[in-house]
């Protein structure tokens, strides 16, 4: 079974390949792991179980590389934390593991930079703080950030500062394709309790630009894709712990031909 997967995702691979682009990269996106360890019974609990699958996925598949958008462990707690970057330390990937809400409270001693601190301690997670900018294969990808570590909102808010680091960063890579990798998605969502709080002034300053090709997030444990009026897509990837699903992501450019396509991946 677990051959044929990774035959299938090898597949969905080299079919995306067949075409000569100036940059292809393909890649790996997971959220909402929530990791939670079983403290007592030292049992491998159904979120642990989900993300050894889906490692051993990677580690057969021909994704150039991870990110985790956040979400990573269930609630703010050292020893998941610790379980998390273990388990993704065996990913013969490079590692990207970006902050959700429930990863971070400074109430439990487990700020951003203590985060960041554990999990590159035990792990080799290539970000050790957000904004953060890569350029991999022809494409710059800028992690964004979003969260609280004084409360877990429920919904993003993208503090001035991380904005302003934002457009430094689309100023300094306008001429290079940009992909946005955060937690929270910055579509309008059906119910307004669920909508990212300053939205608009993220939606604003990305109208600036045109070179933003692509924002991937989680958060909301649903998929969808949406292209808004700038015309950037908006990647929002299914809950690992929720679904037992990830999405394999490719992105292309020839010339002036931009294409990006995504495929679900369930690790049952």
């Amino acid at each position: 079974m677990k051959f044929l997967k990774a035959l299938l995702i090898l597949t969905f691979i080299l079919f995306l390949q067949t075409e000569g682009y100036c940059s292809d990269v393909t890649f790996t996106a997971i959220s909402d792991v929530c990791l939670k360890s079983d403290k007592m019974e030292n049992a491998l609990t159904p979120s642990i179980q989900n993300l050894l699958r889906a490692k051993d996925d990677i580690n057969h598949s021909g994704s150039k590389f991870v990110v985790f958008l956040g979400n990573n462990v269930a609630k703010a707690d050292k020893y998941d934390l610790v379980m998390f970057a273990k388990i993704i330390n065996k990913i013969r990937k490079p590692v990207y593991a970006g902050l959700g809400n429930k990863d971070i409270q400074r109430a439990k001693r487990l700020d951003k930079d203590e985060y960041y601190r554990l999990l590159n301690k035990f792990s080799k997670n290539k970000i050790s703080k957000l904004p953060y900018a890569k350029n991999i294969d022809g494409f710059t990808f800028i992690f964004m950030d979003g969260t609280n570590e004084m409360a877990s909102l429920p919904r993003g808010y993208f503090k001035d500062k991380e904005l302003i680091a934002l457009e430094k960063y689309l100023i300094k890579y306008k001429d290079k394709d940009v992909i946005i990798v955060q937690h929270f998605p910055i579509v309008k969502m059906k119910e307004q309790t669920k909508t990212t709080y300053n939205r608009e002034s993220y939606i604003k300053l990305l109208s600036g630009f045109d070179n933003v090709r692509a924002i991937i997030s989680g958060h909301e444990n649903e998929e969808f894709e949406i292209e808004d009026e700038n015309g950037i897509k908006h990647i929002n990837v299914p809950s690992l712990s929720a679904s037992g699903e990830y999405k394999v992501i490719n992105i292309k450019k020839n010339n002036d031909k931009f294409s990006i396509k995504s495929k679900i991946i369930s690790v049952e």
